[in-house]
């Protein structure tokens, strides 16, 4: 009975959000627009705003019929998206638990599943048809209503809640389809630098590369605190494609020190971006190669040898 609680208690925590904090949370959430998707009927997506009233997520409350029979509930839940339109988390609704063929509860293991389900965005879920769901070859009878269903294919069980394949099915496309780019369309419609730094700070780097691309070259100049501290957190995708996209050098020539002391932190893929940035490009070169010579920590001997041939090149004279 104990190892019970504490797994729920777990569990809880790590898919569910406390009481006070929906309510709070609940409090600053408005009407965005109305979105009516292939695998679910009309409903109202809300945006939610912090105590500072910044918008931070979406929301909706749906109440789904999945299949056609007896043989599943619908579906009642609250799903939550990013500034992007990407999927976060749910919320089961009091007395609405998800249930699977024959009314059977969903266990901890089974919305932990759909979760992930739900976060993986390259699923086969996305090619398959509803009537792919069933082996109608075998046939299981229910136990509570005189009714016969088909079996799970085998070669799906990895991407549904077995017993739940039509719950799975219309959830991911609700949750990953033609609402997501309702989402991003409506947060373009409000955009402003506060939802960009949440986008930028966010944990998906789908989120951040939104938000990167709708910095303009003074952008990177005038927030570099913020591109340095997303340097430092970001995935090596994110790394990579600020190194690409920031305008070098910097105006400001200690921008351009604190720019470079990035290096050593940087996965390899993005030094090499980072080194051909600055051996390629003889604007770029003329600042940072002759800071590099000063202080060469963190580079290798063969990228040393790429810099002494890019100060050859540009006739760079080297402070050693």
């Amino acid at each position: 009975m104990r190892l019970q609680r504490i797994t729920i208690l777990i569990f809880a925590g790590v898919l569910f959000h406390s009481f006070a904090a929906s309510q709070e949370k609940e409090n600053s959430c408005n009407t965005a627009f109305d979105f009516t998707g292939e695998y679910a009927e009309a409903h109202s997506i809300n945006i939610c705003a912090d105590s500072e009233n910044i918008p931070f997520r979406y929301e909706a409350e749906i109440n789904m019929p999945v299949c056609d029979d007896t043989l599943c509930a619908n579906v009642v839940l609250q799903i939550h998206w990013d500034l992007a339109g990407n999927y976060l988390n749910f919320d089961t609704l009091p007395d609405f638990p998800l249930t699977k063929f024959d009314h059977i509860k969903f266990t901890s293991a089974d919305y932990l599943k759909l979760d992930q389900i739900m976060k993986n965005r390259n699923s086969m879920l996305r090619i398959l048809n509803k009537e792919d769901l069933i082996d109608k070859s075998v046939k299981i009878k229910s136990k509570t209503v005189d009714a016969v269903t088909g079996a799970t294919p085998q070669t799906i069980k990895k991407s549904v809640v077995e017993g739940a394949v039509y719950t799975t099915y219309s959830l991911w496309h609700f949750i990953n389809g033609a609402i997501k780019n309702k989402i991003a369309n409506h947060t373009l419609d409000i955009y402003s630098e506060q939802i960009s730094r949440k986008m930028l700070l966010s944990d998906n780097y789908e989120t951040q590369l939104f938000a990167l691309r709708k910095w303009s070259d003074k952008d990177y100049e005038i927030n570099s605190d913020l591109l340095f501290q997303v340097m430092r957190q970001s995935a090596p995708l994110i790394k990579a494609n600020a190194i690409m996209k920031t305008p070098l050098p910097f105006d400001n020539f200690e921008k351009n020190k604190r720019f470079l002391a990035l290096f050593p932190i940087l996965d390899d893929y993005s030094k090499s971006i980072f080194m051909n940035r600055i051996i390629t490009e003889k604007e770029v070169a003329t600042v940072f190669l002759p800071l590099i010579t000063s202080n060469s920590k963190g580079f290798s001997k063969k990228q040393l040898e790429q810099i002494t041939n890019a100060c050859k090149k540009f006739e760079i004279e080297r402070i050693d």
